[in-house]
């Protein structure tokens, strides 16, 4: 076993963290390696298929924002891959998510990212941070936490276990054969969304009966309104920050369409579609779309599963039987198991981080010996945390912090609601 030094170690080589290590490459003073358990990096390996978009400017790359000149760009990934002209040509309203993911890979193979590299353990000798891989004991003076969210699942799926049931995270992966199947969907989101177009496209083939339940009111479309987009901007996120605890949970509740809602154009190719499954096409689909229904019980039989959909607006209930179930149920920010030797010394409200402004995790440990966590703040600093929106500033935030200096400069954000400053 031989060891590594950084001044920087970010677990995980997710969009956050190569955010992060393309903002320190310029710098001779902050040297950023990360590690990343996977062989090859990916973003939503499962949601990849062609027609998946990305719900936000291109220009919300990894550096952008923050170093517009940066070479770690989208624009200088097109560049360098000989595709700028037939990009612009070829004129997309939006831009897939498989392009971004190219583009993501494509900065991971030139920045200090080590593949393969599964973290066991953190733990702190008194000298520096210790982080065991299963090949490598790394010491760092800096950890920053970029492992993503986990999938949530329902509680009455919790302990359901059968490859017939999937979150979203792992759709293509099952790929599973569709035609002539009872199909139920759970999940009212942009992911959600795009699985219900891919079954009902047929690719797999068209399944018999396909129910989507959504808890929330309706099938709604995403608010990509001029002043909400104010709401993912640095200036908001520092005033969201300083509200009381409860205002910010209710903030969150009433800014739901803003993250948590459909993309307007991929509602509408669903409604098209469903008008040809009903008219258009001779052997049709049994559909039904539950919205303000919740799955609240889920039980795995020799056909299939038994599962019951309730509607607390209507007191119904309804039973099930689906051959396949998926999850599209949305993600939650997790405390890794690796954490563990550190656990006590961490300072922890409702099971989640105690996050500064900066990203820095409260714990007990010598001064100047940091943790950061990102895409772990939605609850501390907004509705963009879990988007691609603001990774750059928030890397830019998180280095000024570790350099204790202004690497970056972050201008106030100018913004047009008023924000009582």
């Amino acid at each position: 076993m031989s060891d590594g030094i950084s001044h920087v170690l970010g677990i995980g080589a997710g969009p956050a963290n190569l955010s992060l290590a393309a903002l320190a490459d310029p710098c001779d003073d902050v040297m950023v390696t990360l590690l990343e358990s996977r062989k090859i990096p990916s973003w939503h390996p499962g949601l990849l298929w062609g027609g998946s978009r990305l719900q936000v400017s291109p220009v919300k790359d990894l550096v952008s924002l923050v170093d517009p000149t940066s070479r770690y760009s989208f624009l200088n990934f097109l560049h360098e891959e000989g595709r700028l002209y037939r990009h612009l040509i070829a004129g997309s309203a939006y831009i897939s998510r498989m392009e971004f993911d190219q583009y993501f890979r494509w900065a991971a193979k030139k920045l200090p990212v080590h593949l393969d590299s599964t973290v066991q353990s953190v733990d702190h000798d008194g000298q520096s941070f210790v982080v065991r891989t299963d090949a490598t004991t790394w010491r760092t003076k800096n950890l920053v936490l970029g492992i993503g969210q986990s999938p949530r699942m329902p509680p009455c799926a919790g302990n359901v276990r059968s490859d017939l049931m999937w979150h979203s995270s792992d759709h293509l992966r099952h790929n599973r054969p569709m035609g002539g199947k009872n199909v139920l969907l759970v999940g009212g989101g942009q992911s959600a969304a795009e699985i219900a177009l891919d079954v009902l496209s047929g690719r797999t083939g068209l399944p018999r009966q396909f129910t989507w339940a959504s808890g929330r009111e309706g099938f709604v479309p995403m608010d990509d309104s001029p002043f909400t987009n104010d709401w993912f901007n640095p200036s908001y996120v520092e005033h969201f920050h300083g509200l009381p605890g409860q205002r910010r949970s209710e903030l969150l509740n009433r800014q739901m369409p803003a993250h948590g809602g459909i993309d307007t154009a991929l509602l509408d190719q669903l409604y098209r579609r469903l008008y040809e499954i009903d008219y258009l096409l001779p052997e049709g689909v049994d559909h039904k779309l539950m919205a303000g229904s919740r799955l609240t019980w889920l039980e795995k039989n020799s056909s299939g599963f038994a599962a019951v959909l309730d509607n607390p607006d209507t007191c119904e209930k309804r039973v099930a039987q689906p051959d396949y179930v998926i999850l599209a149920t949305g993600y939650r920010p997790v405390i890794p198991e690796f954490m563990g030797p550190l656990g006590d010394r961490l300072e922890l409200a409702d099971g989640s981080y105690q996050l500064g402004m900066d990203y820095r995790v409260e714990w007990h440990g010598p001064p100047g010996h940091r943790i950061y966590a990102q895409n772990a703040a939605q609850a501390t600093h907004g509705v963009a945390d879990p988007n691609l929106s603001l990774i750059a500033w928030r890397s830019a935030v998180i280095l000024n912090s570790i350099a204790e200096r202004e690497i970056y400069a972050l201008k106030e954000a100018d913004i047009t609601i008023s924000l009582n400053r």
